[in-house]
């Protein structure tokens, strides 16, 4: 009995120490983490409604601002203590932080970025006090206008875009059935939210509004009773997320998005690549669930669920000792299912992307 139980414990180390040499013969050299905002106030009014959002209408809140302050710590972790790709204090050229031109993208980026590299960790005069207060260590947070932004799905053509819904969203039979079920109930809910409604693609945003009022322990308006606050919920998040789950929309943003991830990939690689020149190892994009769902669905593995606040998708590269590249995607750091396992060889995600360096 007790050589079977040594010989047991003979494999299990064994198997151990072969898994963390595999891992240990791997080093992580860039990585880009795509994160959703954190918790906001309602992008719709309800008039019905008279909560004061002190806030404004889709504006992060406290409790937002500490989810992305916690993922950021999550990242320091990750980045500097794991895996020693970013220096223990902030160096120019070393990250890119990028966001949409939104409030709330903007301000978790900012609170992604005191996790990332706390309070206390700036830079000194020569005299040796703070340059700012608590050694506050400022980075830059870049954006562009939302009708330029290529990585905003609504914003640059709202007509067009409306007509690719219509002619690839609305006409889905699954789509139509939903609308059937639910037309009848548009009158009562309208009367009473105070609000117009006439489809499921609008119910979609009062969705969002009520989910709001449930984690935030709001009352909801008077008429509006709980069994229909859940129905609206249950539909109009299914029709949002089924959307993003529909190719033709998701590659709006899903296409240029892994595009750039793939152009990042590609620069670091290069024989030719001067470590010193060219530092950079990290890139941190502030942006939606719409961004992840979208970015998901073009990847071939769709959401069924609409992303939670500060969820996060990253791709990290990692050379392996042998010289090979490879290429690892986690959402809220669960490995995503890409090239049929939990991670493909960089020419194999380059394919998947669709990525050709002589068009970019």
């Amino acid at each position: 009995m007790f050589n079977s139980v040594f010989k047991k414990i003979i494999v299990v180390v064994t198997f151990s120490l072969v898994i963390l040499n595999v891992y240990a013969q791997e080093t992580l050299i860039f990585a880009f983490d795509i994160i959703r905002h954190g918790d906001r106030t309602p992008l719709l009014a309800m008039p019905n409604s008279t909560y004061p959002w002190t806030e404004g209408m889709g504006q992060l809140t406290a409790r937002g601002m500490r989810q992305e302050l916690q993922r950021g710590d999550l990242f320091r972790k990750r980045y500097i203590q794991q895996y020693h790709l970013l220096p223990v204090h902030y160096q120019t050229g070393t990250m890119y932080v990028f966001s949409t031109d939104f409030d709330r993208t903007l301000m978790s980026a900012q609170s992604v970025l005191i996790g990332l590299y706390g309070l206390g960790s700036g830079p000194r005069l020569s005299t040796g006090q703070p340059a700012l207060p608590v050694l506050f260590q400022p980075i830059p947070i870049h954006t562009q206008p939302k009708k330029s932004d290529p990585f905003v799905d609504d914003d640059n053509d709202p007509v067009k875009y409306k007509e690719r819904v219509d002619q690839f969203v609305t006409l889905q039979s699954a789509w139509k059935q939903k609308t059937n079920e639910i037309q009848a109930k548009f009158k009562h809910w309208n009367e009473a939210t105070g609000l117009t409604l006439t489809d499921l693609d609008q119910l979609g945003v009062l969705a969002d509004t009520l989910h709001i009022y449930e984690m935030h322990r709001i009352p909801l308006p008077a008429g509006l009773s709980h069994e229909d606050a859940e129905e609206i919920i249950r539909v109009g998040l299914w029709g949002y997320v089924t959307k993003y789950k529909t190719p033709e929309i998701a590659n709006i943003v899903g296409v240029p998005l892994l595009l750039k991830i793939a152009d990042y990939f590609n620069t670091v690689v290069q024989p030719h690549r001067d470590e010193q020149k060219t530092p950079l190892k990290y890139v941190l994009f502030s942006a939606h669930d719409t961004t992840i769902l979208s970015t998901m669905t073009t990847l071939g593995t769709p959401l069924d669920e609409q992303p939670p606040y500060a969820s996060n998708l990253n791709f990290s590269l990692f050379k392996t000792d042998a010289g090979d590249y490879i290429v690892r995607v986690s959402y809220n750091d669960k490995p995503v299912n890409i090239c049929n396992a939990g991670s493909c060889s960089l020419d194999q995600f380059m394919q998947l992307v669709g990525y050709h360096p002589q068009d970019n």
